[in-house]
Parts: structure tokens; sequence; C-alpha cells
């Protein structure tokens, strides 16, 4: 991997990891266990990029080094047939290069790693409530008016090409709708129709279905 290409790894976990804090920051009560491993492996995935960001610098330094230690040629005088041995460089001791160290994640035990009876299939309303107990319970009035001007415009670029109209239309019916089994149903038809597959923004969309719809 280039050294262009580990900055922008590390760019892209910095900012995972900015908004995964910001997310345990304004709910720090109800932080659960997949929580703390998401962050733990991000920070180990930034770990193990800035330790190849170190040996690319080592071996770029050990390459120099090699090169500068090339034979000196002595050319022999013309006065005199005898030629002078040519001097040998020394031996290099290069630098060996530490290994990247691997540090080893232990899954949390949870509920779920639990041997238990088994259970039936959960409801989708169960299923929701399950996916988004992390986030704040907080009931909201309006979906589009909980987001903040630059969370709109990622929603309206990464879901809806940039399109105002439809991203308008699209939050108008969410926050029209019945009960939030209509809401959920409007949300998995735009998802299909549109291939969305941004996880993150579609965690962040279903958790505002169900905070709108919790009463």
């Amino acid at each position: 991997m280039s050294r262009e290409n580990i900055h922008i790894k590390i760019d892209e976990l910095l900012g995972l990891l900015s908004i995964h804090n910001s997310r345990l920051s304004l709910h720090a009560e109800k932080i659960s266990h997949l929580d703390i491993d998401v962050l733990r492996k991000q920070c180990i995935d930034l770990y193990d990029e800035v330790n190849k960001l170190a040996l690319q610098g080592k071996i770029r330094t050990a390459k120099q080094s090699v090169q500068e230690a090339k034979p000196v040629e002595v050319e022999a005088p013309l006065s005199t047939p005898r030629v002078e041995k040519p001097i040998e460089p020394k031996p290099v001791e290069v630098e060996k290069i530490p290994e990247p160290i691997v540090v080893a994640v232990e899954p949390t035990p949870t509920a779920e790693t639990k041997p238990s009876k088994q259970v039936p299939k959960p409801k989708v309303d169960d299923e929701m409530l399950s996916l988004f107990e992390k986030f704040s319970s907080t009931s909201i009035k309006s979906i589009p008016k909980a987001l903040s001007v630059a969370k709109r415009f990622e929603f309206q670029s990464a879901f809806f090409d940039g399109e105002a109209k439809e991203y308008n239309q699209f939050m108008s019916s969410l926050d029209n709708a019945d009960e939030r089994e209509a809401a959920f149903k409007i949300y998995h038809e735009y998802k299909i129709k549109l291939e969305w597959d941004n996880e993150d923004l579609k965690d962040e969309l279903k958790a505002l279905i169900y905070r709108k719809y919790s009463a």
C-alpha cells in the first residue's frame, strides 16, 4: 500500500471515530457492548495504519543507507604499474524493521453469546427496538426539523443525488405516516428503489423514524 493510500485510510478512520464518538457522547448513559467493540475495532485499525506509515519511513531510511555505502573505486596512478587495492566498504548495519504489533481483541460476552433456548423470530417492531436502543429514546415531532443543515445535505446527497424535491417529498411522507410501521414501509420502498448503500446514514434515518413514532 502506498503512503498516499495509508494517509487516505487514516483520514477515513479518524472520520469514523469522530462520528461514533459524537454519538456516544450524546447518550453516554446508554452505551452498549456493541458500541464499545466498534470503537475499539476502529482504534485498532487506526493503530495498524500508523504502524504501516512508520514501517515505510524505516524502509526508506534503510534503502538510502545501502545506496550511500557503494564501494569507492580508486584509479591506479599513471606513473606506476602498481594497482591499488580497492577500498572495501564497511558493512552497513541495516536497522531491523519491527513487525507490526497486533492487538487481539476478545469479544465482550453478551446475552446473545450465552446458550439459551430457541426463541421465535422477533417481530419487525422488536427488531427495530433492538437495533436502536443505543440511540436516544427522546421523541421528536418532525424528522426533517430534527436534522442539522449539514446532516440534511448529507442525506440529500447520499440518498437522492442532491435532488431537493424528492428529498422533501420523502421526508414529508415519513412525517405524515399514520404509525411507525407505515413509516418504515415508506423507508424500505425508497431504500430498494434508490439502492441506498450507506449503512451509517440508513441507521441514523431509522433511528429518527423510531424517535418520531416512539410515543
